[in-house]
């Protein structure tokens, strides 16, 4: 029986140009104050309302914190009929390594 795949970030990047549904599964504070561009928030409160208006046959890529709960997630939504679903590993937690790596750079080559 298949089940929904496991994505890498860079993986997600490429497929990010393309037609999909990717969802932010943390909570809502850190949805707003940070989350890749173009990202759904979906929230316990939120769901039902997205899966009875989206597309079903849409790829559709989850990401939490650390990639943990967007496994199950993932497979929430496949067993309710959604055809491709991804589940991103570890996308937070690279994003912000990455974004306190730049800052730290930005500030070597910017200080005065």
């Amino acid at each position: 029986m298949s089940s929904y795949k496991q994505i890498s970030v860079e993986e997600t990047k490429e497929m990010i140009s393309s037609d999909i549904y990717l969802l932010d599964i943390r909570d809502k504070s850190s949805y707003s104050s940070s989350h890749i561009s173009g990202a759904i928030h979906v929230s316990n409160e939120s769901i039902d309302e997205f899966v009875a208006n989206a597309d079903k046959d849409k790829k559709t890529i989850i990401y939490c914190y650390k990639g943990i709960s967007s496994r199950d997630a993932a497979q929430y939504f496949f067993d309710i009929g959604f055809k491709d679903v991804f589940s991103m590993q570890g996308v937070m937690k690279c994003g912000l390594i990455l974004m306190s790596s730049l800052k730290e750079i930005y500030r070597t080559l910017y200080s005065t």
